[in-house]
């Protein structure tokens, strides 16, 4: 009986043991599961209780600027300039916006910058507060107690703006654009009374309608300034998310405007040809859908202002298009479907090609056998929504990828080239995709095709010279023909060259020794008075002969001309390198390695005219012989 008594305990002290461990075990489990860890609105009732908000109650907003931007193609824009205040004991070093619940399927583009336009780090982390999801801007250095910092904080929603089909009492039908939203941003914190807001509007629309604090509609400019509402308004703060502004947060604004819809570009499907022989080709297939309410005769799109060789079309070949000077970075070109195809009917798609150059010299930079690009993969920018967005680097002559600052989704090889592909699900009008990769060149590859047409060039000009030559040979004798050489002349021309030219030698010797503290300067200044007051008195001498040279023939005129550029260029070189030196000394260069890397380009260049001058003078001396 004992023994069967302790034999029931021990598997009694055994079941509990394991049940225990299999309770942490399923803990530690649930701890570690990132879905079960993710806050929803029901468990944060009040984000005090959150480490990660601690001391939120002690930071106020003391000033605000929204300028929000209605599309005319359905997106919208807020950028709103934020002023924050730190009352705590102890420095911060992030903040947060709300961005309401309903408003968060919507957001397709965010980013934050300082006053200086630098860009901060912002995290989308899901953290939500009563009806808002918070997003995480970090600052770029800590906010100190007491002290203030602004931050810049952009935002882009689709389908806030709703559409819908009124007609006047002549039978008239005029689309209607509606928004409704908040007019100020819903942040955590309490506001100061500076507040503003400014919401605009497309151009030529109609029958604006909108809430309190109108300014100037007439110029396409709904304005809202919160010192409208001081005297209604009697608190001394605008409570967290504006709580206590009741219905003066939100904001309905309609308008009627009939020349332009939503869009939304579904794919697009981009090919960005490089070759390191100096071309660029960008090649994009567009399929375009109209979700509003009228239908669309054109549509616009924005190309880099360099491109060129714009052609448009679609499986029935050529479409026409206009173009205009956009600003300094975009030229638009306008898509007329009216001419030779069909308006873009509501729901309905419109499929076509584009294709451009972007010139090389803009792009790229050398480095021996390596070569760099640095590029923004958006080359075309539109006002509306992109969705579906597939973007091929094609690299010609490719040997290896040495660097590159934002890795691709896939690396492929097809046709000898080197294929990068990136793609995206949304694209907003805001956002920039600039790259920049480091590649090294394969010089067999780039070589063998010009090596091929070279040498068919070749055989077939050596096989029209030898059919010429055949033809003509037997038909024609040879002229002998007397040509008097002027020998006395050429000799002294040379002779008063040479000597020049070692004269200039000799003041470009005594230069550097000066510089180089060899010789002194009254050295140096003796040497270049007396030499240059010989080769004054060359250049007398030597007009003459010249101008005996140039009379003779049309060869030796050609010579003396060749000479006396390359003379000019000397000086030039001479007045170039003075300059460069001045500024140097000036500090109006970036650096000494500048000034080193540009002097020994001069110079190089100076030297190879010495050698060209010698070359002439030279053949001038062979007709001595």
């Amino acid at each position: 009986m004992t023994l069967n008594a302790n034999m029931l305990k021990r598997e009694r002290v055994l079941l509990i043991s394991v049940m225990i461990i299999l309770s942490f075990a399923q803990i530690l489990f649930i701890s570690n599961d990132s879905d079960l860890n993710y806050l929803t609105h029901d468990e944060i009732k009040d984000p005090r209780y959150s480490a990660s908000v601690e001391g939120i109650e002690n930071i106020i907003i003391t000033k605000i600027i929204r300028i929000a931007n209605i599309s005319r193609c359905g997106l919208v824009n807020f950028e709103d300039y934020i002023t924050f205040k730190n009352l705590n004991n102890n420095p911060i070093t992030s903040i947060f916006i709300g961005i309401p619940l309903n408003y968060s399927d919507d957001l397709v583009y965010y980013a934050a910058t300082g006053i200086d336009k630098n860009t901060l780090l912002i995290e989308r982390s899901h953290l939500i507060m009563e009806d808002f999801e918070i997003i995480t801007i970090y600052l770029d250095s800590p906010l100190l107690p007491y002290q203030t910092k602004s931050v810049i904080f952009n935002h882009h929603y689709k389908n806030l703006v709703t559409y819908h089909i009124e007609y006047t009492p002549e039978g008239t039908p005029n689309q209607y654009h509606t928004f409704n939203g908040f007019v100020y941003p819903t942040l955590p914190y309490k506001l100061e009374k500076e507040v503003d807001a400014r919401f605009f509007v497309p151009r030529r629309m109609g029958d604006l309608e909108g809430g309190w604090g109108w300014e100037d509609p007439e110029k396409l400019n709904v304005r809202y300034q919160f010192s409208s509402i001081e005297d209604e308004f009697k608190d001394e703060f605008i409570a967290p998310f504006l709580e206590n502004l009741n219905n003066k947060k939100i904001i309905n604004i309609s308008f009627f405007h009939n020349e332009f819809t939503r869009l939304d570009v579904e794919e697009i499907n981009r090919e960005i040809y490089i070759s390191p022989w100096g071309i660029i080709e960008v090649k994009e297939d567009y399929t375009i859908k109209n979700f509003g309410a009228i239908d669309l005769n054109s549509f616009t799109l924005n190309l880099p202002r360099s491109a060129r060789k714009i052609y448009v079309s679609d499986n029935f070949g050529e479409i026409p298009f206009s173009k205009t000077e956009g600003n300094l970075k975009y030229k638009e070109i306008t898509i007329k479907l009216i001419e030779n195809r069909v308006k873009l009917t509501p729901n309905s798609s419109f499929t076509f090609n584009l294709r451009y150059f972007l010139p090389f010299e803009n792009y790229y930079s050398m480095n021996w056998i390596q070569e760099s690009i640095e590029i923004d993969l958006l080359t075309s920018n539109f006002e509306y929504l992109g969705r579906q967005q597939i973007i091929k680097i094609i690299i010609d002559g490719c040997y290896r990828i040495d660097s590159i600052s934002e890795p691709p989704e896939s690396i492929e090889k097809a046709n000898g080239a080197t294929v990068l592909i990136y793609s995206s699900n949304y694209v907003s009008p805001l956002e920039t995709k600039f790259i920049q990769f480091t590649f090294t060149l394969d010089l067999f590859d780039l070589l063998l095709r010009p090596i091929i047409i070279l040498l068919l060039i070749s055989i077939i000009l050596t096989s029209y010279v030898l059919v010429v030559k055949l033809r003509k040979k037997g038909t024609e004798s040879p002229l002998l023909k007397k040509e008097y050489i002027p020998v006395n002349e050429i000799r002294e021309f040379c002779s008063l060259h040479e000597e020049k030219n070692a004269l200039i030698l000799e003041i470009r010797q005594a230069e550097e020794d000066s510089k180089r503290k060899k010789i002194a300067k009254k050295n140096y200044k003796n040497i270049l008075n007396k030499n240059t007051s010989k080769i004054d008195e060359i250049q007398k001498e030597i007009v003459p002969f010249k101008k005996t040279l140039i009379e003779t023939s049309e060869t030796f005129e050609n010579i003396v001309k060749k000479l006396d550029i390359l003379e000019a260029e000397q000086i030039s070189i001479k007045d170039s390198l003075n300059l460069l030196e001045a500024r140097y000394k000036r500090g109006r260069l970036p650096s000494r390695a500048a000034y080193l890397k540009l002097s020994d380009d001069f110079n190089k260049r100076r030297r190879k005219i010495d050698r060209t001058i010698d070359k002439f003078i030279q053949q001038l001396r062979s007709y001595l012989l």
